[in-house]
């Protein structure tokens, strides 16, 4: 017996003895051609199929939306290639699919090894526009005094990665844009701070997608709050109250000014002076509204004796008399 046939003899004992071990198949890059399209476009899935042990596959599927298409192989060897379908056409809609293989040899393989990949995107007559989402919708904070800043939050969606016309929040029927905040405008947090009115609010936010088309979160009704408590008044203050020139002629135009300050930020509802118990009204000459400085000007007669006061409201029940009782004596008119 010569050392070949020997050799042979002892491999195929020792195969009888210690079968080789059945290795398990091996998928990879699974896909679907192309990605999006319309009904009328032919879809081409394809994957690669590899087989140590050299094992075709007995089994080897695409399974779109749960529906199994068989593969046959286009390039390469049966236990080393690519496996295609035949071409396919699908109804519109967003699609989900993976691959699945059988040796034969009671080994199995699946791409991707868990869950569905999304595609194709199929439209009708026209790529599909997928809908945008809106999701975490909410607001800093349930409650509060009127005054505070509370922050509306929503994020933002769009699986085809276009940027929003427009994202709202909506409160007690009024509509506010917001500002990105956080990522990208096509996948980010929108916010908007806004001072509410004491009451109970309610809101939803909205979005308009790079077509044109809405989405609303929540999709019915509304979300209640925040509850805004009425924050307790402060009447505000006159400062600096005075007269300039005290001493004049006919022609001399008097001046009465006075420092508005109102702490809940209230421009006065009334500030005036009061000459010989008559009001004028005063004019905001510097600064805000809530503070800043009120004049009135006029000009008098000769040899008559005035007195004034100056006075406010803030429109919410807080007042002010400068002096708090009794008057002030001018201007004093000379020839």
């Amino acid at each position: 017996m010569n050392i070949k046939k020997m050799g042979f003899l002892l491999v195929l004992f020792f195969s009888l003895i210690y079968p080789q071990k059945n290795s398990k198949p091996f998928l990879q890059d699974g896909e679907i051609l192309p990605y999006e399209g319309t009904m009328k476009k032919a879809y081409i899935a394809r994957v690669h199929y590899l087989d140590a042990d050299g094992d075709r596959p007995a089994k080897i599927f695409v399974y779109i939306d749960g529906v199994p298409y068989p593969l046959k192989l286009k390039k390469g060897s049966p236990a080393n290639g690519w496996y295609y379908s035949s071409k396919l056409t699908l109804p519109p809609g967003e699609h989900k699919y993976y691959f699945y293989c059988e040796d034969g040899h009671g080994k199995s393989d699946r791409y991707p090894r868990y869950g569905e990949k999304t595609g194709p995107i199929v439209g009708i007559h026209k790529k599909l526009n997928r809908k945008s989402k809106l999701q975490k919708g909410g607001v800093y904070f349930e409650e509060g005094e009127e005054g505070k800043n509370f922050i509306f939050k929503v994020d933002y969606c769009d699986p085809d990665l276009k940027p929003p016309k427009a994202v709202m929040v909506i409160v007690d029927g009024r509509a506010y844009p917001m500002e990105l905040h956080k990522g990208e405008k096509a996948n980010g947090t929108y916010i908007k701070r806004l001072k509410l009115e004491p009451m109970r609010h309610g809101y939803y936010f909205i979005a308009i997608d790079d077509k044109g088309e809405k989405i609303a979160l929540p999709e019915e009704g509304y979300i209640s709050g925040p509850m805004v408590y009425e924050k307790e008044n402060t009447s505000p203050m006159l400062t600096d109250c005075k007269l300039v020139p005290e001493l004049g002629s006919p022609n001399t135009n008097f001046v009465f000014s006075a420092f508005y300050k109102d702490e809940d930020f209230d421009p006065p509802a009334i500030i005036q002076v009061v000459i010989d118990n008559i009001p004028y009204d005063m004019k905001l000459v510097k600064g805000k509204k809530y503070y800043g400085i009120y004049e009135f000007k006029k000009k008098f007669l000769e040899g008559k004796f005035f007195k004034y006061y100056f006075y406010c409201e803030d429109g919410r029940g807080g007042i002010r008399r400068v002096p708090e009782k009794g008057f002030f004596y001018g201007p004093f008119v000379t020839k």
